[in-house]
């Protein structure tokens, strides 16, 4: 063999079937491919112990049970045994998208006659659609059922009674335990065009949710998630309309969650905030409580230490004084910059909607994915997907080095590395291999 030919062999990347060598798999790609096996087997061991040896049903039960329970008034508190629960529960989650995706909504796409690349958005997105509008239903419960109901002012007036029902609890927990498995998403699968604004978004939120819940602010976190969430399975349904290609469908279904996100994101929402600016300490005053009474009119007890005595001990005092009222508006307000730069892209689409009559998904991969053509491959060649109405190349797979063979929910495409579109020019034979990966073409 010569020297041309071992190093053409090194770097073909597609196997075929006649047993050609493949790319490696990263830990990255080999986490993602074993989300169900990974997780359920951490669940496993955990219930394993927590049945098999009593003696440690103790460490065992916050895992799989809500903690901190009083009999006497049939309430729950909070407390560092929920970071247990939190923990299985973003497993539990992990394993139910994977399961939903690969298992029940891909091969229902597939059915449908979509595409495998559809198909696996078609997928992705009826998650969200499942998740979201499950959750936000019970939010919706437990805020209708309350005394704040469309009166945000009333907020307050149950603070800082920590006692919780136990809806209210597992629904925060699982809201934290959302946040925190959608960030190990974001990682480890496909990047999009706005991973770092949805990093952001989640870490804001996470940590947001995490200290209201400590603070013992359950009310105004309930009225938020639910103002966040009824948008993410509306926008989610439009795009499955138009995976489906139910263009006239997805328009409509655009226009409900361009109105609705206007409303709740930047009406209510902003509403909420002022509230907070206006009735603290209007309707809440400042000063030292515990037990859920005021103990001294001292909004600061110590210089610095009382903003985490409440993380450390339930019997430590909880203080309300301007530092931590902005800190917390601080947050709210980041999250709603946020959202102002998603309707800008949002309001883009729409434009584009009206001067084409057609709503496109902002949110896209990072690259152009090229897919597979399984006939194509058992003739030894990749045919790389047609795009904005190119006609497809076959390229022979011993002479594409660079191709890089990557799984997604367990299918199996082909990917350009680098940017943009590829040029099927095949008077430029060598320009057409550097263009989908290969850094210096043979």
């Amino acid at each position: 063999m010569d020297k041309e030919t071992a190093a053409s062999e090194l770097n073909v990347y597609v196997s075929s079937p006649n047993g050609s060598r493949t790319k490696e798999t990263t830990f990255r790609e080999w986490v993602v491919n074993n989300q169900i096996g990974i997780s359920l087997t951490i669940l496993a061991m955990l219930l394993a112990l927590h049945n098999l040896y009593p003696s440690l049903r103790p460490y065992t039960q916050p895992f799989f049970e809500l903690s901190y329970y009083n009999p006497a008034s049939g309430k729950y508190v909070q407390g560092w045994d929920d970071v247990y629960f939190v923990f299985s529960a973003a497993l539990a989650l992990t394993a139910v998208r994977a399961i939903s995706i690969e298992w029940i909504l891909q091969p229902l796409a597939r059915q449908s006659g979509v595409k495998r690349k559809a198909s696996v958005r078609i997928a992705e997105q009826g998650w969200q659609v499942m998740y979201y509008s499950f959750v936000w239903a019970t939010g919706l419960y437990l805020w209708k059922n309350s005394n704040y109901w469309f009166d945000f002012s009333a907020i307050w007036d149950e603070w800082p009674a920590r006692p919780m029902s136990g809806l209210m609890k597992w629904y925060l927990l699982v809201e934290l335990a959302f946040l925190i498995q959608s960030i190990f998403i974001i990682h480890v699968e496909e990047r999009r065009k706005d991973h770092y604004q949805m990093f952001a978004h989640h870490v804001i939120t996470s940590t947001l949710l995490t200290s209201a819940y400590i603070y013992g602010f359950y009310n105004v976190s309930n009225v938020v998630l639910c103002l966040m969430d009824i948008v993410d399975f509306l926008l989610p349904s439009a795009k499955i309309l138009k995976y489906l290609h139910y263009q006239n469908a997805c328009n409509v279904g655009f226009g409900i969650f361009m109105s609705t996100w206007f409303i709740t994101r930047h009406v209510l929402y902003n509403m909420l905030c002022w509230n907070i600016y206006k009735n603290v300490p209007a309707r809440m005053a400042f000063g030292t409580y515990q037990y859920g009474k005021m103990t001294s009119t001292n909004p600061y007890p110590d210089a610095f230490m009382y903003l985490f005595a409440p993380f450390f001990n339930l019997e430590n005092p909880v203080c309300m004084n301007p530092t931590i009222k902005f800190i917390f508006l601080a947050f709210l307000v980041s999250i709603q910059l946020l959202s102002v730069v998603w309707f800008t892209m949002i309001v883009r689409v729409a434009y584009t909607t009206i001067a084409t009559g057609a709503a496109e998904d902002s949110r896209s991969d990072e690259e152009d994915e090229a897919e597979v053509d399984p006939e194509a491959t058992a003739n030894g060649t990749v045919r790389l997907a047609a795009k904005d109405g190119v006609n497809p190349t076959p390229v022979a797979v011993d002479t594409a080095p660079g191709l890089d063979r990557r799984r997604s929910n367990g299918s199996t495409s082909v990917r350009a590395r680098g940017r943009g579109r590829v040029p099927f020019d095949q008077s430029d034979r060598k320009a057409l291999l550097g263009r989908i990966g290969c850094e210096k073409p043979t």
